[in-house]
Parts: C-alpha cells; sequence; structure tokens
C-alpha cells in the first residue's frame, strides 16, 4: 500500500530476531545503518543466509544537491510522471487498459479497444523503472529489461485469469495469482537447492523492486475531496476513531504474547488495521526493515478472500442498512479492491460508495501513522545506542583504561549518533509526499469533468504496479523456509486472524453509530 528503493538498515542497537521470517525480496538496495548514520548500497544485494555474508559494497554517497536522486525519491519522481501524462491524454480521449470479463474464450477479454493501450504502458512502466535503476546504480541494472519482462509477464497472466467470471465471483483476484506465480518461479529456478536459501540471478533480482511498485501505487491513489467531502465526518469517525488504538494495541500483543519480534508485529498490525499491502510497505519502511514486509502481505492477500466473501452475506443476514454495510467493508477490509468488491456482492449503490469514502479516508492515516511510527522508532533507536555508549564506557572505566576496540567503538558510535529529528527524516516513507502532491494536483488542476476518467486511469495502471509487487512477493516464499519458520508464520497468521476479528466487530460498531444511529 522508506521508499522501495529505500533501504534495509541494521542498527548497532537493534537486534533482528533471526527467528523471524527471511525474504529475499529485499529492498531495491540496503542500508547499514548505526542510530543515525545511513550508507547506501547498491539495489537488490541479498544474503544467503546459510553463508557468510560478503562485505558490503562500497558506499555510495550523494552530495546534497543530488538530493532528488536518491532511491527513496523515485517512487515520487515516477508517480507524478505518470499522473502527468495521464491528465494529459484523458482529455484527448484515450481510454485506460480493462480486462472485460470472459466465461469461455480467454481472448474476449481484449476486445475493449483500451487494452492497445498497453502496447505503449508495458515499455512505459518498465523505462520508468529502468531510468531509476540506473540513476542509482542498481546492481546489474543493465539486465532490468529481461527480468521486468518475465515479471510484467505473470503479472499480466494474473490479471488475465482474474477477468474470469468464475473465478471473479470466488474472489480469486490477480493478486492471490500473482504470489502464486511467483512462489511457483522462485522455487522452480531454486528446485535442486532444498537446504539454503538460493539467490535468485542477477537478471530477476534486479526487477524484484516490491516496495517501489507498491509505492508508485500509493502516489497514483489520487484522492477526490468531492467525492470524500460529503460523507467525509461520520467516514472519519469509522475509519480514524478506533484505528490508530487498536494498531498500536496489537502489535503490543503480538509482541509481549506471541513473542513475534516488533517489526513483525508493527507490521501485521498495522497492514490489518489500515490499508493492507501499502501500511505493510509504509511502516516498514518507518522502522527500517522493508524486507519484513513481504510475509505479512502475503498472508493478509490470502486471508482476505474469505472476509470480502463472508462480510457482505453476514450484513444481508443481519438486515444492516446498505451505508452502514458499505461502511463495515471500508474500514474492515484490508485493501481498496477488495472493499469495493465486497461492497459490489452486497449489491448496492449506496454501500458502494460508502465503502469507496471510508477506505479513502483510512488510506489517509497510512501518512501521519508512518511519520508517527518514524519518530517513535528514531528516538528508541537512539536511546538504546545510548544505553549502548554507557555500557561501553562504564566497562572501559571499571578496566581503568580503554581497551583499544572498546574506544574505536564509543567513537565510532559518538559519531555516528544524529538527532532524532535527521534519523526521522531518514526514515520517513517519502511517497507519502508523493501522495500527497498527487492529491493536490488532482483536486485543484484537474477539471470536474475529468476527474473520474483521470482518477479511474492512475488507479488502474497503480494496480498493474501493485500486482507486480505480488508477484515480486511470491518470488520471495521458499517452500523449505515456510516449512522451516512454520512457527513464525503460525504466529503471524494468529496475529492477523486477532486483528482481524478486533476490527470487524470494532467497525461494525462505529460504522453502526455513524450511519444510523445519527
Amino acid at each position: 500500500m522508506s521508499t522501495p528503493l529505500a533501504l534495509s538498515r541494521r542498527t548497532s542497537s537493534t537486534h533482528v530476531d533471526t527467528s523471524s521470517i527471511r525474504s529475499d525480496n529485499s529492498i531495491s538496495s540496503k542500508k547499514d545503518s548505526t542510530v543515525g548514520g545511513a550508507s547506501s548500497s547498491s539495489i537488490n544485494t541479498s544474503k544467503d543466509a546459510s553463508k557468510s555474508s560478503p562485505p558490503p559494497p562500497a558506499k555510495r554517497s550523494l552530495p546534497w544537491y543530488l538530493w532528488w536522486n536518491a532511491e527513496d525519491w523515485w517512487s515520487c519522481w515516477i508517480g507524478l510522471l505518470i499522473f502527468g501524462a495521464v491528465a494529459l491524454i484523458v482529455p484527448r480521449g484515450v481510454a485506460q487498459p480493462h480486462f472485460l470479463p470472459w466465461s469461455v474464450n480467454p481472448f474476449d477479454t481484449f476486445a475493449d479497444p483500451g487494452n492497445w493501450g498497453l502496447i505503449v504502458l508495458f515499455p512505459a512502466m518498465g523505462a520508468l523503472v529502468w531510468l531509476a535503476c540506473a540513476s542509482t546504480l542498481a546492481t546489474a541494472w543493465r539486465l532490468y529489461p529481461l527480468g521486468y519482462l518475465v515479471i510484467f509477464s505473470l503479472a499480466f497472466v494474473s490479471k488475465w485469469l482474474a477477468a474470469n467470471k468464475s473465478l471473479h465471483n470466488i474472489s480469486l483476484g490477480d493478486s492471490v495469482w500473482a504470489i502464486v506465480f511467483g512462489t511457483l518461479l522462485r522455487n522452480f529456478l531454486s528446485f535442486k537447492k532444498t537446504h539454503h536459501r538460493s539467490p535468485l540471478p542477477p537478471w530477476l533480482k534486479v526487477a524484484q523492486q516490491t516496495e517501489l511498485y507498491i509505492a508508485i501505487s500509493l502516489v497514483l491513489l489520487c484522492i477526490d475531496m468531492s467525492v470524500l467531502r460529503p460523507l467525509a465526518p461520520r467516514a472519519v469517525f469509522v475509519s480514524w476513531l478506533d484505528t490508530p488504538t487498536m494498531f498500536i494495541s496489537i502489535a503490543f500483543v503480538g509482541y509481549k504474547y506471541l513473542k513475534i519480534d516488533l517489526h513483525n508485529a508493527i507490521i501485521m498490525s498495522g497492514a490489518t488495521f489500515i490499508c493492507g499491502s501499502s501500511a505493510a510497505v509504509a511502516l516498514a519502511a518507518s522502522i527500517g526493515a522493508p524486507a519484513k514486509a513481504e510475509m505479512p502481505i502475503a498472508i493478509i492477500s490470502v486471508f482476505t478472500i474469505p472476509s470480502l466473501l463472508a462480510l457482505p452475506y453476514i450484513a444481508k443476514s443481519i438486515q444492516i442498512s446498505p451505508k452502514v454495510a458499505g461502511a463495515w467493508f471500508g474500514g474492515s477490509v484490508d485493501s481498496t479492491g477488495a472493499v469495493i468488491a465486497a461492497a459490489s456482492i452486497y449489491g448496492d449503490k449506496d454501500a458502494i460508495n460508502t465503502a469507496a469514502v471510508v477506505k479513502m479516508m483510512q488510506n489517509v492515516l497510512i501518512g501521519p501513522l508512518s511519520v508517527f511510527v518514524a519518530y517513535v522508532w528514531s528516538h528508541r533507536e537512539i536511546s538504546e545506542a545510548k544505553k549502548n555508549e554507557d555500557r561501553l564506557i562504564e566497562m572501559a572505566a571499571q578496566d581503568n583504561a580503554f581497551a583499544a576496540g572498546d574506544a574505536k567503538e564509543a567513537e565510532d558510535m559518538e559519531a555516528k549518533k544524529e538527532s532524532a529529528y535527521v534519523l526521522l527524516w531518514k526514515r520517513f516513507p517519502k511517497f507519502v509526499i508523493g501522495f500527497i502532491l498527487t492529491a493536490v494536483f488532482f483536486n485543484t488542476l484537474i477539471p470536474d469533468a475529468d476527474r473520474t476518467n483521470v482518477n479511474e486511469f492512475c488507479f488502474t495502471i497503480g494496480e498493474w504496479f501493485s500486482t507486480m509487487s505480488f508477484v515480486n512477493i511470491g518470488m520471495g516464499l521458499q517452500f523449505f523456509e515456510l516449512r522451516r519458520d512454520i512457527v513464525v508464520v503460525g504466529k503471524l497468521c494468529t496475529l492477523y486472524l486477532i486483528a482481524q476479528l478486533v476490527d470487524v466487530v470494532a467497525t461494525g460498531g462505529l460504522a453502526w453509530i455513524a450511519f444510523d444511529l445519527f
């Protein structure tokens, strides 16, 4: 739902639990950081968990005036470029690509003339991400087109299958197929290497830009204030009142009682209560653990299916009003697409409109909560670093002198220590700025007559990036690792079920109060 090109971090003060889920769908680049210092390395480097790690690549530092070329800004530039292009072509009558529903003949889905636009969309999307990889000197960036061709093809087939009427009726959407295909590809490539994590070939690894793809889709999520305004107060009541409290409470439950590492507990809780994959990526970036977002996203994608199927029938059986039902779906179903699907199954226009507005209001929470989490986490890391520094000084004092190693470690820690605000800015998901800018441009520059088409066109392109990210998530899953980490996966599933149950009950009550009681 920092940016995908932002870097995974290791802090000298925070130990990552080795039982947490390993995934080599790492962010496009990795950062070695202590509490305040961060060093960028090339995009998409990964480590074999079973072997000793090679020395990290040389630090790639940028002069201050090249801030715009930092990895975590590229989702903003790509998203804004696509938004500008869509704003220019929509008034000229260019139709958006759209797979039509099909039953028997799969080629019926291409009857929509807008699908000719895929001939342009496919190379344009690839060229923009390739430019980002080249500009940031990603490892094997010259091989990106080959990997992109494979990932886009799997996303294409996923959307093609999802357009089937029978599969659509049981809510097997493109995200599920994309994860399945990505997982099959990954395990096929490592079929003979079952005892340790086998890295992806460089031509495929460089195209595994999961967080970048999701962040671009978020930048393209245009928020239409004219649609939000009529229902905004009640939608805010439903989507904002309980979400921050429940997010923090369930994350605490996962960490304290289920013994899940804090990174995964925060990501899983936030993804469940806010908006699925988008929130997972934003929160993972805020706490400097972007690779930890993959398993929670995969779990949510699978468990969303029974939710979006069951809730409409429950709403009908207890005979709640369409607006209450829509608000219930919007606040408790994880992803925007699944929310609309659930409201469509319910079968009422008021339910669909209310669900969409509530979900849009909930999406707005991504920015503030990401900043809040980044701020708290930054202070936590600085506090941990200070404790470590004091420990080293105390140990040295007890020995009446600094050992050479201890003195050097203390000096390095002091040199790299930064203020909470500097660390907060480094951790801040930059795509939130792109998300805000797109909303401002959309509501101030796009004529009313074109807003619906521009919004839908941007959403369609964003969904293509999102589907490719699900392919990448599947490529990060290896069967032997799922078996090895079955306890951790089970705990994450348990936390999700607890969070989802709390969310469904609390949101249902708030929806009834907001749309029926008042």
